[in-house]
């Protein structure tokens, strides 16, 4: 009776890990949905027979979509910005010089300077050397070029943040999959797992990179490449470890060697049943060994 006690606990405890795991792919699959619009037919492309996740490129590339759109919407703006400031001005101009017209930039000005000229007496026959022409002139020009020069500018800056979103969206699938190759200690709730890794995401892109072939550079504030105590590049995969390490404890193929092994389980007793395996696993207070341990019991069966 024992025996088949042991066997249903280690049973029951795979498929708690199995829902884990359908769970997390749960999490991703939402995500990619609201923030790219990703169907359910590109979704179940992301993973392979087994469930487990084996690419990102359909993200990528509805990624690129957007970046795209958000483009044309901000050059839309930014005519439209250049045809409200351009009839801001020539409303101006009209309401100074009390003058009714339908003609627009630079006509609207000269039509203004001219009518201007012919209402002084002895005005020059050379309207283009008018002291009153010359003035209204220069100030649309000056205008002219401010307005071009603030939305230029506002323009590149939308487009650099673009760019730096893209580049921080696979140094975070980078980031994910490297974590997920150090086998890290996670909570057994999966919306806590995913607190956790957010946490760690949020820590790694607060820094500086700078894409380089499948791999990228990890740069310093000043943009240039973050050197370690020996004058070398520092790598991405060991700047990543770093920071995992502040964050996650590490499954150990020692550890997972032996767990088939009762009495190298440590001091807590085993499970007895279903419920005290879910109870167990929930308990926010669990410790990282003791996870391990149920988890390099379930590994030990055979």
């Amino acid at each position: 009776m024992a025996r088949l006690n042991h066997l249903w606990s280690i049973m029951t405890l795979k498929k708690v890990l199995k829902q884990m795991k359908e769970n997390e792919s749960k999490i991703l699959n939402e995500f990619l949905s609201k923030t790219l619009k990703i169907d359910a037919e590109e979704l179940a492309s992301l993973y392979d027979e087994a469930g487990d996740l084996k690419t990102l490129q359909p993200a990528f590339d509805a990624d690129a979509v957007r970046v795209k759109q958000h483009r044309t919407a901000n050059s839309d703006q930014y005519n439209r910005g250049l045809k409200e400031a351009a009839e801001k001005l020539e409303k101006g101009i009209k309401s100074k010089y009390e003058f009714e017209s339908e003609l627009q930039g630079v006509e609207l000005v000269d039509a203004i300077v001219l009518s201007k000229v012919e209402e002084t007496k002895g005005a020059s026959k050379d309207i283009s050397k008018h002291p009153e022409f010359l003035k209204a002139r220069d100030l649309w020009e000056k205008e002219q070029k401010k307005r071009d020069a603030d939305w230029e500018a506002k323009f590149s800056e939308k487009d650099k943040e673009f760019v730096r979103e893209k580049l921080l969206e696979k140094v975070r699938s980078k980031g994910l999959m490297l974590l997920d190759e150090l086998k890290p200690i996670l909570p057994g709730d999966p919306s806590k797992a995913a607190q956790w890794k957010q946490t760690f995401l949020n820590d790694l892109v607060s820094n500086n990179f700078q894409e380089a072939d499948d791999d990228f550079l990890v740069l310093d504030k000043e943009g240039k490449p973050l050197q370690d105590a020996h004058g070398y590049g520092r790598k991405f995969k060991e700047f990543h470890k770093e920071i995992a390490d502040k964050y996650f404890d590490y499954q150990k193929a020692e550890e997972r060697s032996s767990a088939g092994n009762k009495d190298t389980q440590g001091t807590l007793p085993l499970p007895k049943n279903e419920d005290e395996i879910e109870k167990e696993l929930r308990d926010p207070a669990i410790t990282p060994k003791r996870r391990i341990e149920l988890t390099n019991l379930l590994n030990g069966v055979k």
